[in-house]
């Protein structure tokens, strides 16, 4: 499949326009209708339909997308692995992390990792569990890290334990105690990720072990956007502990009081890496540093 055709359709997917899609393609407009109609003649669908002036995805087309996003970014990152081979400079790490410790976590570490390999080319992705496990699987990406352990003969993996604790609004009782627990939260919905997510499970059993209903007010994707709801009043959330640690450093949230939590809820961290291709010297050096930095951060313990 010509890989021109797979750029004009994604930029057209993200610009809505053959013209802006064309001029980020570096092609003529015509050169890119044209692209685009030939791909859609090989797959055999449409991918879009013209609204308002604007091309609009078909639910065909986001689908679709998911896909060939990944294998553009794989291939930007051959072309740039060329390059920089040619140049004598071929060293590369390429992290894709789920959204926690991708937030600050993983910055502090590359910037301090980047002071010794100052030529080392660093790419940091996030994104979900699923795509995270094919990316490094495919070599898309040398490191990654999710949060749900799930065994596969494509990974070695590395299992971390991370605590959890309780962010409350400070105007809430609760925020003057030592420890929170479920009692104390009298008043107060629960803000959490979704059903499926470890620590939602944890809680839920929680509450069931107490013969109490969970109330959850609020459903979110990542723990920073249940703070943001948390710093307006709206309810309580968990806070894993890589997060805690850098919380007064790196959130704004004057409204928030945050607590140890019992009884302990734990949020899973998995680092995986492939073991069919091992990793090249750079990338061993800052995998090591990784699980060194987990290691003696405190609420952040190595599973068994």
């Amino acid at each position: 499949m010509n890989i021109n055709k797979l750029r004009i359709f994604h930029e057209v997917f993200v610009t809505g326009s053959i013209t802006r899609a064309a001029e980020r393609c570096c092609v003529s407009q015509p050169a890119a209708s044209k692209m685009l109609a030939n791909f859609e003649e090989e797959i055999g669908y449409k991918l879009f339909v013209r609204n308002n002036g604007k091309l609009t995805p078909t639910d065909e087309s986001v689908f679709l997308h998911e896909e060939v996003y990944g294998l553009l970014q794989g291939v930007n990152h051959l072309e740039d692995s060329i390059k920089r081979a040619k140049n004598d400079n071929a060293g590369r790490l390429r992290i894709c992390s789920i959204f926690g410790p991708s937030y600050q976590f993983l910055p502090s570490l590359i910037a301090r990792f980047k002071e010794e390999h100052p030529n080392t080319h660093v790419s940091l992705h996030h994104s979900g569990c699923s795509a995270i496990r094919q990316g490094v699987a495919s070599g898309q990406y040398q490191i990654g890290l999710v949060d749900k352990a799930q065994s596969s003969s494509k990974h070695d993996s590395a299992a971390f334990d991370l605590t959890c604790y309780c962010a409350v609004p400070k105007n809430h009782h609760s925020a003057r105690l030592d420890v929170i627990e479920p009692k104390d939260l009298v008043g107060l919905d629960w803000i959490t990720l979704d059903s499926e997510n470890a620590t939602t499970k944890t809680l839920k059993k929680v509450y069931a072990q107490m013969d109490k209903k969970l109330s959850r007010s609020i459903e979110v994707h990542t723990t920073v956007h249940a703070m943001s709801f948390v710093n307006l009043g709206m309810g309580a959330t968990l806070v894993d502990a890589l997060n805690f640690h850098h919380f007064s450093d790196v959130f704004n949230f004057p409204n928030i009081a945050v607590r140890p939590f019992r009884p302990t809820v734990i949020e899973p961290l998995e680092v995986i890496t492939s073991n069919l291709n091992p990793l090249s010297g750079a990338a061993k050096h800052f995998y090591d540093r990784l699980l060194t930095e987990l290691d003696i951060t405190e609420g952040v313990k190595r599973a068994e």
